[in-house]
């Protein structure tokens, strides 16, 4: 599922072409614009997702390909040689080839040169992420909270990142509670996003919530119990069940004003 997934994030973000994936080692090519090098990774993507379904290869495999093809795109490739603007594309690419000092490197520039907000907000995330797998969770912690000021329409990010991306790469590094205090507190920046509910993207968040919500709850409680905060756990326990019954009260009050409608 989790191959599936990241398979996923490179086509939403890309989008799905065909064709020959040029060689980045050959001259005739050229450098490799950002836009060009994430178009080559997504059709290496395409092609391993075809051959997965077709049994010829095991999702290990799919992994080891795809960083290995990306290793190759970013061959020569020199943060100081290209426009601040759009490094955090090539920082996208050297997280799929896991290579978390370079995309530290990378991602620094980018959340110091943001095109919009949405770049701020994820970018900033993205390098709280790569921080932890370099073992800066300390730096980490705080930089992910600096993205809580954002305006509820951009805060759709903030979860899934910390939920998904974040506490993976933190967790058993010594700051599993302060780890459990960000999960929490980000919890309830989900609450504040507000999304077009007739939109079809709106609609899947407002769907997606109940189960990021549910989810996260758990993870607070484990990481607080496990890092030796059994009262802030209970306590945790006892935020989740009221937070979760409210939600499930409100998705009724819905469904029965829909239905006198």
């Amino acid at each position: 599922m989790r191959r599936l997934f990241i398979f996923a994030l490179i086509l939403v973000s890309i989008g799905c072409k065909t064709g020959v994936v040029p060689d980045p080692n050959d001259p005739k090519d050229g450098p490799l614009s950002a836009e060009r090098l994430r178009t080559n990774l997504a059709v290496t993507a395409q092609m391993l997702n075809d051959r997965w379904i077709k049994g010829e290869i095991t999702d290990a495999q799919v992994q080891q390909f795809l960083t290995r093809r990306a290793n190759d795109l970013l061959r020569g490739i020199q943060v100081d040689r290209l426009d601040p603007s759009v490094v955090w594309e090539y920082a996208d690419i050297l997280r799929t080839a896991k290579r978390w000092p370079e995309a530290v490197t990378f991602l620094r520039v980018a959340v110091q040169h943001p095109p919009n907000e949405d770049r701020r907000v994820n970018d900033t995330l993205r390098l709280a992420q790569a921080l932890c797998y370099t073992d800066k969770v300390a730096e980490a912690i705080p930089l992910a909270r600096t993205v809580f000021n954002a305006k509820p329409a951009e805060k759709a990010p903030i979860l899934p990142s910390v939920l998904l991306e974040i506490v993976p790469a933190a967790e058993g590094k010594g700051h599993d509670a302060e780890l459990a205090q960000l999960l929490e507190d980000a919890i309830y920046q989900h609450q504040m996003v507000i999304v077009d509910p007739k939109s079809e993207g709106g609609q899947a968040f407002l769907q997606a919530r109940p189960h990021h919500t549910r989810r996260a709850w758990g993870e607070v409680i484990r990481l607080f119990d496990q890092s030796g905060h059994p009262d802030k756990a209970t306590e945790a326990g006892k935020k989740s069940t009221e937070m979760l019954a409210g939600q499930a009260s409100v998705r009724r009050n819905r469904r029965s004003i829909g239905k006198l409608a």
